[in-house]
């Protein structure tokens, strides 16, 4: 009786960690991220070329990967600014990825060429979440001002990618702009968001925290677009002020979530 109460337990355990997908994500460069749970696929703002010295962006090597390798099922971008999306590298993609699909606003998809029934636009004239089924995945994409005031005509789109396990939320170029009380509009506290991946700026303010807590609320926040050529200090200053927030800097750098 004993022996088969631990070889059940056994099983049981062997079903529970085989039905439990790992999920892990690799850096791309500025806010490019790819996340798989090992079933399905996303590559956020992670074909770009390169913009200037302040950005990383991926080596010819790592997009031949991204084609051959990772093999992302679906390809999502906040905005067209050059450090975040190419137009090239995307049409490439769908090109040899055939059953690949395609999000972003419509600053993005007029861009693409070929491929337009696999492309998914985001409509960014109000703060209204727009959710998809892309295999095991719902990917929900949502209006979020880009930061800055020469940037107001730039359509940014934010992404929450359900994993099942966990939801992710990657922001693209934002702020916390409390002048339009955009984050009280976007209402993504009640997301139960597990993982924010934010632009490192949005921790500069002196109530980040506060902020963060109250607008999001994530279990694990995760930096990027941090500059190459950010000072050691500045960035060792950061880390100690934000103990548990990792900060993306190394392209291909891969962590588990």
């Amino acid at each position: 009786m004993l022996k088969r109460f631990f070889l059940l337990t056994i099983i049981l355990l062997g079903i529970s960690g085989f039905s439990q997908k790992k999920l892990s994500l690799i850096y791309t460069g500025n806010m490019g991220v790819y996340i798989s749970n090992e079933q399905s696929s996303v590559l956020i703002d992670g074909l770009h070329t390169e913009y200037g010295e302040d950005y990383l962006f991926p080596t010819s090597q790592l997009v031949a990967t991204i084609h051959t390798t990772l093999q992302p099922d679906a390809i999502l971008f906040t905005h067209y600014h050059g450090d975040h999306f190419s137009a090239s590298l995307s049409n490439k993609y769908l090109d040899s990825n055939k059953k690949a699909v395609l999000f972003g606003s419509d600053q993005i998809t007029k861009e693409i060429k070929n491929s337009k029934d696999r492309l998914f636009t985001i409509t960014t004239t109000d703060y209204s979440k727009q959710t998809f089924q892309v295999k095991d995945l719902k990917i929900t994409g949502l209006k979020i001002n880009h930061a800055g005031k020469r940037h107001v005509s730039v359509k940014n789109v934010g992404y929450i990618i359900d994993f099942g396990s966990k939801k992710i939320l990657h922001v693209g170029d934002t702020n916390w702009m409390e002048k339009i009380s955009l984050f009280d509009q976007l209402d993504l506290v009640k997301e139960t968001i597990d993982i924010a991946i934010l632009p490192y700026w949005m921790l500069l303010e002196d109530n980040a925290t506060v902020l963060i807590k109250k607008h999001i609320n994530p279990k694990r926040i995760i930096a990027t677009h941090i500059s190459p050529r950010i000072k050691k200090q500045e960035l060792q200053d950061m880390k100690k002020k934000y103990p548990d927030i990792h900060f993306l800097t190394t392209l291909e750098e891969q962590i588990q979530l």
